[in-house]
This record gives structure tokens, C-alpha cells and sequence, in this order.
């Protein structure tokens, strides 16, 4: 195996093992009170799977790619933050490809971004990747953030090759015939992460006649979220305003459920909108294309209880950000 996949396959090993080092869990902790000791170690573990040798392999394939080439493009990352490692895809990407690495960590991720960056460095003393608060003389540029912050990197990188995402969420579609297992299967799409990440299903498409009551019991599993202080202040703020503009929806003391056509909804609810016919509904979607970042449902992209574990090859916003950094030799 070539030099910087193994050096990954390696990393994946280090992150497994730093799940259980509660010192390192604690900081994370202590520095996002999102990240909770389950959700943190549910990031380490889906990375120490994603990076085996099997994958990595796969992820590669038949790419024309050269272990010794050395780009020395100078690749500045904006990482995001709203779930644990959520930059670590990007960073792993510029570092394979040759190229420095000069990344801005999120302060609702900085300790485990830090952690992991500097045990690549460990495994490998050639790699270039540096945090840094500024990016200033970078060649290329990859920025996760808001739609908004989008169109300000836009503005301000206009000048080098850039790979900028704004905000997207992920849907789920239902039929009549989905069994019990794949509704709980279903719920860690919804719950996991507390519904933050751009894979957290927000928004489900039901059909005309679906029993919303077998949601509820196939959500019982997760009814440990409400204890959760921050989840539980947005979850009674949200009641609290619905309740007050007299706006009808359902609840199980721990989530909001209501029929709105807004995909992304505030943490604490559950939307869902009626289907009559699946063509129509593709129309539906395909006009949310720009939105949504993966179908959770037969058919789709994604399966149920599998948008919360992407492999190297599920590119955010479906753009190869390897590709991007390979590329940049050109």
C-alpha cells in the first residue's frame, strides 16, 4: 500500500483507540457540550472503520495517483463544527494528495481536530498540515459554513480555485411497507448528533395515509436526547413558540413533529410533508436538489440507519474533494 494510505490506515487505528481515552473525550466535551461522550465516540468509531485498508483500497481504485508526487500547493481549510471531525474528510484529502495543509478549526471542534491533525503528524513527521487562525497566501481553498458565510468566501477567495459548501440537510422518504427494524434503523438518521449535521434527517415525506403513530414508537429509543440541557432548552423554546401562535403539532416530551414544508427545521422538530405519488414527489426533490444532502429511503441514496456513517467516497455536497486537490497540480 502506498505510503500516505498507509499512514491513514494507521490513523484510523490511533482514532480508535483514542475513543476510549477519556482524558481526550472529556476536552472535547468540556469544549461543546453538543458533543456528548456517546456522540464523540460514535465519530471515532464511523472514522476508524472508514479509514481500513478495505476502504481506502476502494476509495482510491483505479485513480492515476503517485504516492511520491509533492503538489506544494498550499491548500487553506475552513472547517465546520457542528458535529465531532466533521473537517477531518477535507484535511485527509489535501494531505493525500501532496499538498500543504493549513486548516482553521472550528472553536466547537477545535480539541479533537487538533488531536487528530497532530497524530498524523505523529504516524508520518513528512506530513504538512498546520493549524492556523488566519489563511492568508493560500493556493486553493475548501470553507464548509452557512449559506451565508458561502457567499462571503466566495467574495474573498475569488481570486484562487475554490471548493466552498453552504448549509444542506437530509431527508428520508417513507412508504406503508417500512418494517419496525428500518424505523428504528430510521431514527438514529433522525437523533444521532441531535439531528445537527448535514446527514441528520430533518424532514420526512409520508405517505397520504401513513400512521404517524408508529414514528413515536419506534423513536422511544432516544428519549434520552431530552435530559440533554441545550436539547432540551430548544425543544420547550420551540413548544413554547408553536404553542403560542396557536400552531397545531405532535410531541413525546422530547420532539416535535409537524407538518411543514421547510426541510430544516430547528433542533427540538421534526418536520414532514404528505405524498401522493412517488413521480411526483422525485419532482419534489429534485427541486430541493440544491439542499439536501443525501435521500435516506428504498431507492435512494442512502439507506436507513446509514446516513450518519459515510464512507470516503459519500462527498459532501456531492463534490470530489479529492479531486479538487488533486487537480490543483494543473
Amino acid at each position: 500500500m502506498l505510503r500516505r494510505l498507509e499512514v491513514l490506515k494507521q490513523l484510523g487505528f490511533k482514532i480508535k483507540s483514542m475513543k476510549d481515552d477519556k482524558s481526550i473525550v472529556s476536552k472535547v466535551h468540556s469544549e461543546n457540550a453538543w458533543f456528548t461522550f456517546e456522540f464523540i465516540q460514535d465519530a471515532m468509531i464511523c472514522w476508524s472503520l472508514a479509514l481500513s485498508e478495505e476502504n481506502l483500497t476502494k476509495w482510491i481504485g483505479e485513480r492515476s495517483y503517485s504516492d511520491e508526487v509533492e503538489y506544494s500547493k498550499k491548500i487553506g481549510i475552513i472547517c465546520a463544527g457542528n458535529i465531532p471531525l466533521v473537517g477531518l474528510h477535507d484535511i485527509i484529502c489535501a494531505y493525500l494528495s501532496g499538498n500543504e495543509v493549513f486548516f482553521k478549526p472550528s472553536s466547537d471542534d477545535r480539541v479533537l481536530c487538533l488531536e487528530v491533525a497532530k497524530a498524523i503528524g505523529e504516524i508520518d513527521p513528512k506530513a504538512r498540515i498546520k493549524s492556523v487562525e488566519k489563511l492568508n497566501g493560500m493556493d486553493a481553498i475548501i470553507a464548509t459554513g452557512s449559506n451565508t458565510t458561502r457567499r462571503h468566501f466566495e467574495y474573498y477567495f475569488k481570486d484562487i480555485p475554490r471548493l466552498l459548501r453552504g448549509a444542506r440537510t437530509s431527508v428520508s422518504v417513507l412508504t406503508n411497507e417500512i418494517t419496525v427494524n428500518e424505523l428504528k434503523l430510521l431514527s438514529n438518521d433522525i437523533f444521532q448528533y441531535f439531528g445537527r449535521g448535514c446527514r441528520s434527517v430533518t424532514h420526512l415525506f409520508l405517505p397520504k395515509d401513513f400512521d404517524i403513530q408508529r414514528l413515536f414508537e419506534s423513536w422511544i429509543y432516544w428519549s434520552h436526547i431530552g435530559m440533554h440541557n441545550k436539547y432540551a432548552s430548544n425543544y420547550d423554546y420551540q413548544r413554547a413558540l408553536l404553542m403560542l401562535n396557536k400552531v397545531k403539532f405532535h410531541e413525546n416530551n422530547f420532539v416535535i413533529l409537524l407538518e411543514d414544508a421547510v426541510l430544516k427545521p430547528p433542533v427540538g422538530i421534526v418536520s414532514y410533508s404528505r405524498y401522493s405519488d412517488l413521480a411526483t414527489l422525485n419532482n419534489t426533490l429534485e427541486n430541493y436538489r440544491d439542499e439536501i444532502q443525501t435521500v435516506v429511503g428504498h431507492g435512494f441514496n442512502t439507506a436507513f440507519g446509514d446516513s450518519q456513517n459515510p464512507q470516503l467516497w459519500d462527498y459532501a455536497d456531492g463534490i470530489n474533494n479529492l479531486s479538487f486537490c488533486i487537480n490543483l497540480k494543473d
